[in-house]
């Protein structure tokens, strides 16, 4: 059952139209299993890439008190959203809000390989999220990434991830679907590209 608190913080985010339609309890749901797909140890760091309307990382939040947390969204309304969700879910000790390009942000030395994972929903395309992923991720990390529900064997090409860095991709069936890469060696100096480069040239 989801706290009073938390559904008025989603309802909030769907007012102002930072999560689509449809039931609270199913969005909460979603990201519950993306927490348990996840499987974060105890303490651990993560990000939620892209957090938009706090969709998982509001309610990992709310699950999971022991792990720092980094919201981070390129939208300074949808990130004065989730700072005031973040005060009123009284998680602030434990969760940062983070605004800024995530192609800019996974070169800084604040957040450059500084995560345990990434959790990512609605980020963008599969090669867009692995190649901006993976600049956040330290050497054991691993991104876990919201799937649509129909199988594509060629979503996340084998090759093309271990060009970045990943040793390969486990997809957790559900339902709900989930990819889950794990970091197999640091990316490259120049990864992620500029969010222009990486929408003109994707990686596959």
């Amino acid at each position: 059952m989801s706290s009073p608190q938390l559904v008025e913080v989603l309802e909030r985010a769907q007012i102002l139209g930072h999560i689509g339609p449809g039931e609270i309890d199913s969005y909460v749901k979603h990201a519950v299993s993306h927490l348990s797909a996840a499987d974060p140890a105890y303490g651990a760091s993560w990000c939620d890439l892209g957090s938009g309307g706090g969709l998982p990382g509001l309610i990992v939040a709310v699950e999971r008190p022991d792990l720092r947390l980094t919201l981070l969204d390129r939208s300074s309304t949808r990130v004065e959203f989730l700072e005031q969700a973040v005060r009123q879910l009284d998680v602030a000790g434990n969760v940062e809000v983070a605004e800024g390009d995530a192609t800019e942000l996974a070169h800084s030395e604040l957040y450059r390989g500084a995560f345990d994972g990434v959790f990512c929903r609605a980020f963008g395309s599969p090669s867009a999220t692995a190649e901006c992923a993976i600049g956040f991720l330290g050497g054991t990390g691993c991104l876990v990434v919201s799937e649509p529900p129909e199988v594509s064997p060629h979503r996340w090409p084998l090759k093309s991830l271990q060009a970045l860095g990943f040793a390969g991709v486990e997809i957790i069936n559900g339902p709900p679907r989930f990819a889950k890469l794990a970091v197999a060696t640091p990316p490259g100096p120049d990864v992620p590209r500029r969010w222009k480069q990486i929408i003109k040239k994707p990686l596959f």
